[in-house]
């Protein structure tokens, strides 16, 4: 394990990337017992229970392109999520400057699949990776209304697929990703 990563650098590497924050990785973040009620005011109104644990939604609210709460009190797990790319960075796998490309190329990635799921799909506004992996079902079920977008479709779907193992390979933990698709 590397000795010479800050937590300056780390926090400079999460601040850019926000991807378990703005809905990229995840749809939820989990609650420690006993949390809620001491929450901050948007996290409080995006808790809910399910199956005895407590989590808030994502994207979180105070998310805007950066945490906007950042140095503030905050829900436990904001501080305590270490992306696997954050691991790489303090076992010496990668460099800084590295982990800075690897969030840098991530997001020109989810921009591109963004931006080609609403010329799809006709949808404007706001939207999450998680929301573009959710309505590719209706890209693919709704291939005869699809016409001339046919090819954009498909090459949405490979975009996806493309960030998709980025994201598993550079960020989620394996569990989670098991846990997706074991449901």
């Amino acid at each position: 394990m590397r000795t010479d990563i800050s937590p300056e650098t780390e926090q400079k590497i999460c601040i850019e990337c926000g991807f378990c924050c703005d809905g990229t990785l995840f749809r939820t973040a989990t609650l420690t017992p006993g949390e809620r009620g001491s929450l901050p005011e948007l996290i409080e109104a995006n808790s809910f229970e399910e199956g005895g644990n407590e989590y808030f939604r994502l994207p979180c609210r105070y998310f805007k392109g950066k945490c906007t709460i950042y140095s503030e009190k905050k829900a436990v797990v904001c501080s305590a999520y270490r992306c696997r790319l954050l691991k790489s960075l303090s076992y010496g796998d990668i460099s800084p400057d590295e982990a800075l490309k690897i969030v840098a190329d991530a997001k020109d990635l989810r921009e591109e699949a963004t931006g080609m799921y609403k010329k799809v799909t006709g949808r404007s506004g706001e939207i999450t990776f998680r929301e573009v992996l959710t309505g590719l079902s209706s890209v693919v079920t709704g291939d005869n209304e699809r016409g001339s977008k046919a090819f954009e479709a498909d090459l949405l779907i490979v975009r996806c697929n493309i960030l998709e193992a980025l994201l598993i390979k550079r960020f989620r933990a394996i569990e989670d990703f098991e846990k997706l698709v074991m449901k």
